[in-house]
């Protein structure tokens, strides 16, 4: 790999000129392509025509990838211990490699999945049934619900926080409700029903995640 200096010279292929151009390495802010962000002060190419930005040397990656890494957006709640109890064995039945970081990835896919079926609506009722559901685990056994609160806590990407806001906006409930409702459907899909094409795109997933 060539180490580049700021005024060191080049040719790159210029979208704007539609042609091969000189290029002069300086330092810029560079904004993500999907508007979302930008790197600082990274060593890039630019057009010397039209000082459009056209190279990107290697060694801007690492920045580059920190930069993005720090547009990452928290979802936090805390939630009745019994809910990340279910997800975890939700994901135990996908991986049994599953860990705590799993968590975003199951939750990531299936606000996706939600926005992308319209299936907003299915949420409370899901919620509703899971609650009478335990409810009835509790009486047979001559339990008491436990109180205990566990914190569900990840960062996500600007793509997953849209989705959470949509579901947030469609369904009127609090980001708790939400988180509680997501999993109350992992817990349909995964354990009850054992939904053989979720699973499948889950441990798809989670190969590529791990």
């Amino acid at each position: 790999m060539k180490l580049l200096f700021e005024g060191d010279q080049g040719k790159a292929l210029c979208e704007h000129c539609q042609q091969i151009v000189t290029t002069t390495y300086v330092r810029r802010d560079v904004p993500f392509s999907d508007g979302q962000g930008q790197a600082k002060e990274i060593l890039v190419g630019v057009c010397d025509d039209c000082d459009t930005v056209v190279a990107i040397p290697a060694q801007s990656t690492p920045s580059i990838k920190e930069a993005r890494k720090q547009q990452l957006i928290p979802i936090e709640a805390r939630l009745p211990a019994i809910y990340l109890d279910v997800l975890d064995a939700a994901m135990h039945v996908v991986t049994k490699e599953a860990s705590v970081q799993t968590r975003k990835l199951f939750i990531s896919y299936y606000l996706r999945v939600l926005v992308e079926t319209k299936s907003a609506t299915r949420l409370q009722r899901t919620h509703d049934e899971f609650s009478e559901w335990l409810s009835k685990q509790m009486t047979c056994r001559q339990l008491t619900l436990s109180h205990s609160m566990k914190r569900l806590s990840m960062k996500v990407n600007p793509y997953v926080a849209d989705d959470f806001i949509v579901l947030l906006e469609a369904t009127h409930m609090t980001r708790t409700e939400l988180l509680k409702s997501v999993i109350c459907h992992i817990q349909e899909d995964v354990i009850e029903d054992r939904n053989a094409a979720i699973i499948s795109d889950l441990q798809r997933l989670t190969r590529v995640a791990m």
